[in-house]
């Protein structure tokens, strides 16, 4: 009688634990399900080739090692134009901080050229340089912020 119910609750704590298994591995399975639903849609871009797209994705991953591997291989499906789309942006803050520049030398005190400048550099990265034209801007008009 004894060995039956030791049997009995050994039989129910094996149906509990596999219980438990079950319930965890459906937890797993629905949690998988749904974040392979939640493919960020830049990388969906990339890979059905959709050149914008493209390009986006490989200005956001400029600064890691596999960028230039990356951006070959998009070199041989969309041909040169698409370097010249990724840096156009930076080609286009170049043009436009050159521009500013010479209109500094034509009216070194020109307030808005000055802080259009700090903002350009400051966006490029280049703190010294930004300071550099927020402090001349602020010599100029000292309300700017």
């Amino acid at each position: 009688m004894k060995q039956q119910e030791n049997i009995k609750n050994i039989i129910q704590k094996s149906n509990i634990v596999n219980l438990l298994l079950y319930s965890f591995i459906f937890v797993i399975l629905i949690i998988n399900l749904i974040y392979s639903q939640l493919i960020s849609p830049i990388y969906y871009g990339f890979t059905i080739n959709n050149e914008k797209v493209t390009v986006a994705f490989l200005q956001k991953i400029k600064p890691l090692p596999e960028y230039q591997r990356i951006l070959e291989m998009n070199n041989n499906v969309y041909g040169q134009t698409i370097k010249d789309e990724i840096f156009s942006q930076e080609n286009q803050k170049k043009e436009m901080i050159n521009n500013l520049e010479q209109q500094l030398t034509i009216n070194p005190r020109a307030r808005d050229v000055l802080y259009s400048l700090y903002q350009l550099y400051l966006s490029e990265g280049d703190k010294n340089r930004a300071s550099d034209y927020l402090r001349k801007a602020r010599e100029i008009d000292p309300d700017i912020n």
